[in-house]
């Protein structure tokens, strides 16, 4: 069973290791921590309950009524369980609740996994920001979500 919670003291430093197993250029453990106590930051961890590992993590910044999602990360012997797509439905709810109606991310544009599940979960394809990632550089692809 997985359990689904709010990045926390107890949870940040595995949300970090998150960061450096899935990211070139992750969050750090201090930047992590810091985003605890932000009142526009939502960050969610998902544990595995049998053996207390972080399993995956996303957060967003909102600003007024549009949250930027970040870092959707899942560790690579738990994919393809639905685990990312929960954890994103469970990140929006929170959001709404906080009056967010459009959501914004952005992807590696070779990402095909990732842009699968980002429109199936109704995420539209908006553009591409040319050379947005470094390491490897690659373009990013622009997604939006708005509530209607």
């Amino acid at each position: 069973m997985f359990l689904y919670e709010k990045m926390n003291d107890e949870n940040v430093e595995g949300i970090a290791l998150l960061e450096k197993e899935n990211f070139t250029d992750g969050w750090s453990l201090e930047s992590l921590k810091e985003e605890i106590n932000n009142p526009d930051a939502l960050y969610m961890a998902v544990r595995d309950d049998e053996n207390g590992k972080v399993i995956a993590s996303a957060g967003m910044i909102i600003s007024f009524e549009t949250a930027d999602i970040m870092n959707v990360s899942v560790s690579s012997e738990y994919r393809r369980r639905n685990i990312a797509k929960d954890l994103l439905t469970k990140l929006f709810e929170e959001g709404r609740k906080k009056g967010v109606k459009e959501f914004t991310l952005e992807v590696r544009a070779g990402n095909e996994p990732a842009r699968k599940l980002y429109e199936k979960l109704g995420f539209v394809y908006e553009g591409t920001r040319p050379g947005f990632y470094s390491n490897p550089k690659e373009d990013a692809a622009i997604y939006w979500l708005k509530d209607n």
